[in-house]
């Protein structure tokens, strides 16, 4: 077995594949419609243990995998979609290639311990050790250009004192999302050597969309899946 994933930038686009619900490529590779499962993402964090009647979640009479905002599989040839636009999207899999994961982790996700949770639920599921995962933080936007409200920084603040996590040290009222993923993963046992991370601020950057800097309705697409050699 081996692993296919791709973190996002412009193409293809979420707003696309909903409007052509059909196949679609990615780099040179065709992803299947019926094979992918998207989540509803309703900033929570709820981890969603895919089934073989999930593929396909997302296109025609299918619906969405109800409020989800994880995903985790070990179904060959399934693909799990999550979709970003300032947000941090982060990929998992293990070692020998037998389950994955797909997780949006923005502030509420984040906030909740979301990919701690993704990781445990791949150990208590396939039986993946931590150490075992591979990890990929994809292109987020930066504390530079998230700033909040004071009440929702001392919220997040006292939620991350709650899982046991560093004050963010960062200019008044913004938020580091990238480092706090980053640390909940270390946290939940995935080793450094194992996390690969994309710095790319999403509002920076022209190569991405951004809700914050343009209020674009549109999303890059993330993506993983288990495949045959």
């Amino acid at each position: 077995m081996k692993v296919f994933l791709h973190l996002g930038d412009l193409q293809p686009d979420y707003l696309s594949i909903m409007r052509e619900q059909s196949d679609f490529r990615v780099g040179d590779r065709i992803i299947p419609a019926s094979r992918v499962v998207i989540a509803e993402q309703t900033h929570s964090d709820l981890v969603h243990l895919c089934s073989e009647a999930d593929c396909g979640a997302g296109f025609g009479s299918h619906p969405q995998i109800d409020a989800a905002d994880a995903l985790v599989t070990n179904i060959t040839g399934q693909y799990l979609l999550i979709r970003t636009a300032d947000c941090t999207p982060v990929l998992l899999h293990d070692i020998r290639a037998r389950a994955v994961g797909a997780v949006h982790s923005g502030r509420e996700g984040t906030r909740k311990n979301i990919v701690g949770k993704a990781v445990a639920s791949l150990k208590q599921h396939y039986n993946v050790e931590p150490q075992d995962i591979i990890a990929y933080i994809g292109a987020g936007i930066c504390a530079g250009h998230y700033q909040v409200s004071e009440e929702i920084w001392q919220q997040f603040n006292a939620s991350l004192q709650d899982l046991d996590q560093a004050f963010q040290n960062t200019p008044p009222r913004h938020l580091d999302i990238r480092l706090c993923v980053f640390r909940q993963l270390l946290q939940a046992g995935v080793p450094f050597k194992n996390i690969e991370q994309d710095h790319t601020c999403t509002y920076e950057s022209q190569r991405h969309f951004s809700y914050r800097r343009d209020g674009t309705r549109n999303r890059q697409i993330n993506l993983i899946g288990i495949e045959d050699e």
